[in-house]
Parts: C-alpha cells; structure tokens; sequence
C-alpha cells in the first residue's frame, strides 16, 4: 500500500519485474510477422470467459482506464483486450473513444502500465485489422515516441505494436503516418523503426503500383535522405529502397530530381559495393560489421544486387546523365537556404532564433514550393522555437505560424499534428501577447486548414488540455461540426461527440468556469441541428446523469 499511495516517477525496482508478467510478454525475443505476438497475450488463460453484459464491460474497462490507481487501469487494459477477442462489435461502436483511453496510457509514467497499453493497443490493431484504419495517425506518434524515449523493454514493445500495424491496416495508410511522422524523426531510434517499416511496405505494395500514386515523389525524397542516413541501419533500408525504386523508370526520373549528383553517386557506389562483397564471399570491411547485415533486416543481404547487375545501361546513365538534367544552381541556392534557416532556429541567442523565424516567413512567401517541399524537416526545428524559452521567440513563432497557415493552407497537412500541438500548447499561456499569438494562429487554422482532419486532431489533443485551452479547443470544434458533418458525418460522430459526452460528464472541463455552461450549449446544439433525432439515440447509451445534462442545455 505504501508504493501505490506515493507518487511513483520511474520503473518498479528491479527492472527485469515488468517483463516477467504473463501479459506482457512482448518484451521477449521475437520473432518476424504476425508470430512476434505470443500466445499469452491473446487471453492469459482467460479466453473462454464469457462477459454477461459486454457494454457494461466495455463501460468498466474505461472507467478503471480513467483511475488514478495503476493497478486498476492494467485490470481495464486487459478487459479491453479480452473484449476485443470475444465482442469486438461492441468496440467497433466506440473505437475512438476507446483508442483515445488506451493510447493514452501509453506515455503513463509507471513503465508496466506504458508497455500494457503498448500491447492492448497490438491487439486492436491484430483483431480488428483495417477497422483500425481511423485511428493510425494518432496511434503511430505516440508509439514512435516510445521507441525512442522508454526502458528498452517499453520500445520494444512499441516497435512490435507498429510492426503489427503495418501488417494489418491499409497499407497506404501506414505508409502515409510512417512518412508524416516516422521517417523524420530527429531521433535516431525512432527513424531505424519507421525506415524499416516502410521498406516492409514498400515490398508488399510494390514500386509499380507505388509509382502511380500521389506519394510516388515524396517516397522517391524520403528513400534518398534515408539512404544517407547518420545512422548505419536506417541506411541500409534506405539504400534497400532505392535499389527497389530504381527498376521503375518513373522513380528513376523522380531520384534524379530529388538527390543531386553526387549524393545520387555515392548511394549507388554504396550499394555496389555491399553487392560486391556479398558475389565475392568477402567479410563486411570494418565499417559495416557483420552483425549489420542481419540485424533487423527483413531481407538477407543476399539479395543485393551484384555488381554486375548495378553496372546496367540503365545506371550508367544515371550516374553520367546530362548536367542539363539537374537544375543545380535551384538546388544548391535552395539548399544553401534552408541550411541557413536550421541553424538560425537552432542558435543559443534568442535574437538569431527570432531572425531564423522571420527567414521562415519571407521563405514562405518567395519561395512556397522550397518550405513546402520540405516542410516537416523545418518543422523539426520550427515547432521548437513555437515552445521556446523566451517569450519573444515564441511569440513570434506563433505569430509567423499564422501568417505561413494562409500562406501555404495544405501544403502543412503533414505537420498537422505538430501544428496543433504547438498552438495548444500555448493557449494558457498567462502572457497577453503569447495567448493572443496562440489563439489567432487556432482562428487562422480554422479558416485555411483542412477542417476534416483539423477536427481530428483538436478532439485528440482536446483530451490532454485543461483550463482556457480547453474551453477555445472546443469553441473551434463546435464551429467545425456544421462544415464537416456536410462531408463526413461520421468524423463528427466519431471525434466531435466524444467531447460534448466528457463535457457532460462533469470530467474534462473545469466546472469553476463561469464560460464552461455557455460553450457546452454551443457544441450540444451545433451538434442537435445536424444530427437530429440521431443524436437522442446516442445519448441513450450513456449513463442518466448525462442524459439528464444533455437534455437540460437542450430544453427536452
């Protein structure tokens, strides 16, 4: 009793304890595919339990979620599981509501909890396959995270839950969250991970296929830059996707375009080289360790190519075509500038880092097409000075961040999830300007961004505020709900209802606000005109208490 009722920060003594519970045997060593899951996981000698009443179940498993008590969410992280196997319609009806509990226990400070949730969360994905789809990009940052910044049992629990993604969702899907949120990384750990995945779908996909698809010139950028990578790994399956891209003439033109000569060269001499060795027989050299050409690489090293094959007509007018081809001064002024801008917003004096914002802006409305391009590598090092120290910097990043969303509306969709982390971070903000920066930078979002995917991402950062920010989150999702109910119902349903019912709850939004009765009114009826009778049929699902509340903003 006196360890659950002390405020716990850090793994249980002994830190081999976590990985000797029976559900959480995915710290074990693992194999690949769909057998890394061991049996224990799928029931703990519990499968043939039947629950009596599912949806109270399902109601309790999400209340113990919701406790302060380590033990108890565990016990809900389990039933969610075992739910998941025997009634899995039942989660279907709430998935979102549910993903958001569990994912959120992911980053839980008491590491047997985190590694839980990690698992609960592998089971989802493994049950009910691409029902799941919904829920990739905000599950994949989260697990990404835990990659690079958990106990190493944790991360290797994360690496299999994604790896488990990536096999059963839409393919397209995956490797859509991969690029926005994995390849990118600045973390090392976590760019290994996503590169590795991506190259398991870019083989199940296919580069035929790929080619004729939208992403075909971001994949053809991001395999370049992995291909580069500091990191000896995540190298090797950057050049393994490029060896794959190349025998398609499409992504051929687009490496050409995307990689200057030389980088384009040394690639091609790395991976004639590794293609030599291995026709040869020869051990690795020192650089390239044995242990390199095995080590979580889903393909044997086998299958790179010999030398003979990379010395093809069609490499050799790679490696010697035209200078004409290659528009090097763009590219190199291009490149000269953005490394400018790195290390303005990276500098230690807070005046370089407001003059590396304000080159961001005028980059932005020069030259749109060269921040676009590269848009979530700037963010790497933008969304920093959005959450700077200084209260200058970050007003004027926030300030920047307003005028750049109607600068380039779309073009940001894959830093999305970044974008509106940043401004929320900001909206309780006790400075003026800070607040006021924030706050705008939110109206300006609302009026150029994608608004389906704007309200995604408010209703998941919505559950992670509190105070003011809380109360503008939801102001902007109930001005969201008539625009996208028009167009996808059932992103309302799914994203914004789950907010008016934790409002009802009494549970999220500070009852001492004299603001809080006003804004709820405004989402239950915003969300009345649209749904209708609908939305009286979803209330009778939830406990009396919040019908109770519903039906007294409304006036039934």
């Amino acid at each position: 009793m006196g360890l659950q009722a002390a405020p716990w920060r850090g793994a249980l003594p002994g830190a081999a304890a976590p990985t000797a519970d029976p559900l959480l045997t995915v710290t074990s060593q693992t194999a690949t595919g769909a057998k890394r899951r061991e049996e224990p996981l799928r029931g703990h000698g519990q499968k043939d339990r039947a629950f009596s009443d599912p949806q109270q179940s399902l109601q309790e498993a999400l209340s113990m979620l919701g406790s302060e008590d380590w033990e108890l969410k565990e016990k809900g992280l389990f039933n969610i599981k075992h739910l998941a196997e025997s009634h899995p319609e039942i989660l279907l009806s709430r998935l979102h509501e549910i993903c958001l509990a569990v994912t959120s226990e992911v980053t839980n400070l008491r590491s047997k909890v985190s590694c839980s949730a990690i698992v609960t969360l592998g089971e989802l994905f493994a049950i009910l396959k691409k029902d799941m789809d919904s829920e990739v990009d905000e599950v994949t940052p989260v697990l990404l995270q835990m990659v690079w910044n958990s106990p190493e049992f944790v991360q290797k629990a994360a690496c299999q839950t994604l790896e488990i993604m990536v096999e059963n969702v839409t393919p397209a899907r995956a490797m859509n969250a991969l690029l926005d949120r994995g390849v990118k990384s600045r973390y090392t750990q976590a760019r290994k991970c996503a590169a590795e995945l991506l190259l398991s779908l870019v083989e199940k996909m296919g580069v035929t296929k790929l080619a004729g698809t939208s992403r075909a010139e971001r994949l053809a950028q991001v395999a370049g830059t992995l291909a580069q990578d500091c990191h000896k790994d995540t190298r090797h399956y950057g050049q393994e996707m490029v060896k794959m891209l190349l025998n398609n003439q499409k992504f051929k033109k687009l490496l050409e375009q995307s990689l200057s000569t030389r980088d384009l060269e040394d690639i091609l001499r790395r991976i004639r080289r590794k293609g030599m060795e291995n026709q040869k027989g020869e051990p690795p050299s020192v650089k390239e360790p044995v242990k390199e050409r095995n080590d979580g690489s889903k393909k044997p090293q086998a299958t790179l190519p010999s030398s003979k094959c990379v010395k093809s007509t069609s490499d050799r007018c790679l490696l010697h075509r035209p200078k004409a081809q290659v528009t090097l001064p763009a590219a190199v002024e291009g490149r000269e500038s953005l490394q400018k801008l790195y290390h303005l917003l990276e500098a230690k004096g807070f005046q370089a880092r407001m003059e590396g914002v304000a080159l961001l802006l005028d980059l932005a409305k020069t030259r749109p097409q060269l921040i676009s391009s590269n848009i979530v590598q700037i963010f790497d090092y933008f969304v920093l000075r959005i959450n700077d120290t200084h209260k200058k910097v970050k007003q004027k990043a926030l300030e920047v961040l307003a005028e750049i969303i109607g600068l380039l509306e779309d073009a940001l969709n894959p830093v999305m999830v970044r974008l509106v982390e940043g401004i929320t971070k900001n909206l309780n903000s006790k400075d003026p300007g800070v607040h006021a920066a924030a706050v705008n930078a939110l109206d300006k979002s609302v009026a150029h961004l994608d608004q389906v995917s704007l309200m995604k991402e408010l209703s998941h950062q919505w559950s992670q505020l509190n105070g003011q920010a809380l109360l503008e989150v939801t102001e902007r999702i109930t001005d969201l709900v008539e625009w996208v109910y028009a167009r996808s119902p059932e992103v309302v349903q799914r994203y914004a209802l789950p907010v008016l019912w934790s409002c009802l709850e009494n549970k999220a939004l500070p009852v001492r606000s004299a603001n809080v009765c006003a804004v709820v009114t405004k989402l239950a009826c915003a969300l009345c005109e649209v749904m209708g009778t609908q939305l009286i049929k979803c209330a009778e699902s939830k406990p009396p208490h919040v019908q109770e509340n519903l039906s007294s903003l409304l006036g039934w």
